[in-house]
């Protein structure tokens, strides 16, 4: 990336740059997630209330780093996140080329019926006012922020395919869905000669990993991109809330979410704290943060682990996130203190598999 203000990062280990999806589109292995941009007395200011000034700030610290991917959302402080997003690009002088601009549509936009969902009206009123708010002329990935029960899904993926074919969208992904539901639209994507699903913008931590049983699967045999949201479960996976010096302050004693399982995940933390102990990046102590996210980096089918933070340091740590790389016996012992328990078919598929498996091999 080169811009008049933001140099080339200089790390000895810079971020690494992976296609998203099927596709020839290069994005940073980790994302600045922009939910804590403009939020006030809503469920959005408990995330975040970060103004311009200081989201400036974050968002070179994530260029300088080489992050190059930058998601957000319309419904993110109700409009106010894009417009702090589009106006720090112009501000820090970014060449709109160098960054590749992610953003979601589906949620409530305005009191009426018509101004929320994934219907072809409301899809294309408001990338035209995200295209407005961001100052861009167009949207490199512009993805459907949940699945819409009211809408047919062939009404989705053709107003999805018109943006495309109007320049005003780049690729398009999803967000939240069910792997029937993206299988579903990928076979209308091909029957229909439409845009294709590149990405799938999903909750997996290790303490949620029920993608793993249908989803992940799926995206690995489709090659479909996958980008991790609230990688640190909500705060949860920070360790703050787990063990002695616990504390039941912050984001989460008001805004309790992703929900976690309490049991399995403070066994979980104990294991991840003793991998912890004694690693260093950058000659500082690893904490627990951030060997949740290196597990996710670890993780073949994640293609970009999407960070927030409302201050420089904190965004600054989690960077550091993808120079912690992890011993075979640390993968493992990770592995099985979060695995999911056996569900069917899973325990059956694997039981009938096993005599086949090696054929193939």
């Amino acid at each position: 990336m080169t811009t008049p203000n933001i140099p080339q990062s200089t790390h000895d280990a810079p971020l690494r740059l992976r296609t998203l999806g099927n596709s020839g589109l290069f994005v940073s292995e980790l994302c600045l997630g922009t939910m804590t941009f403009g939020g006030g007395d809503d469920m959005w200011g408990l995330i975040g209330q970060l103004q311009q000034e200081q989201a400036d700030q974050l968002m070179k610290t994530a260029l300088e780093a080489g992050i190059n991917f930058i998601d957000t959302a319309n419904v993110y402080g109700g409009g106010a996140s894009e417009r702090i997003v589009g106006q720090s690009l112009k501000n820090l002088d970014v060449r709109r080329e160098d960054v590749v601009l992610a953003t979601k549509v589906l949620g409530p936009m305005g009191e009426g019926p018509n101004a929320r969902g994934a219907s072809r009206g409301h899809i294309m009123s408001e990338c035209n006012a995200s295209l407005q708010r961001l100052q861009t002329d167009y949207i490199d990935l512009y993805q459907i922020h949940g699945f819409d029960p009211a809408t047919p899904i062939e009404e989705t993926l053709e107003a999805l395919n018109t943006l495309v074919q109007h320049g005003h969208v780049r690729y398009v992904g999803l967000s939240n869905w069910a792997a029937w539901q993206v299988m579903k639209a990928v076979g209308i994507t091909r029957a229909r000669r439409l845009c294709p699903i590149l990405s799938l913008q999903a909750y997996y931590t290790l303490v949620g990993r029920d993608l793993e049983r249908e989803a992940i699967p799926m995206l690995e045999s489709e090659n479909i991109g996958l980008m991790v949201w609230s990688p640190l479960a909500g705060g949860y996976l920070s360790g703050k809330y787990e063990g002695p010096d616990a504390s039941e302050e912050s984001r989460r004693a008001k805004f309790d979410f992703p929900p976690v399982n309490r049991e399995r995940g403070s066994a979980v933390i104990a294991v991840m704290r003793e991998i912890a102990t004694g690693k260093k990046v950058d000659g500082q102590p690893v904490s627990v943060a951030q060997i949740a996210l290196a597990w996710l980096l670890h993780q073949n089918a994640v293609t970009s682990v999407i960070v927030g933070a409302k201050r420089v340091d904190q965004l600054r740590d989690n960077l550091l996130a993808a120079q912690i790389r992890f011993s075979a016996d640390e993968l493992a012992a990770l592995d099985e203190v979060s695995r999911l328990p056996s569900e069917y078919p899973g325990w059956m598929l694997e039981r009938q598999g096993a005599y086949r498996a090696h054929m193939k091999a």
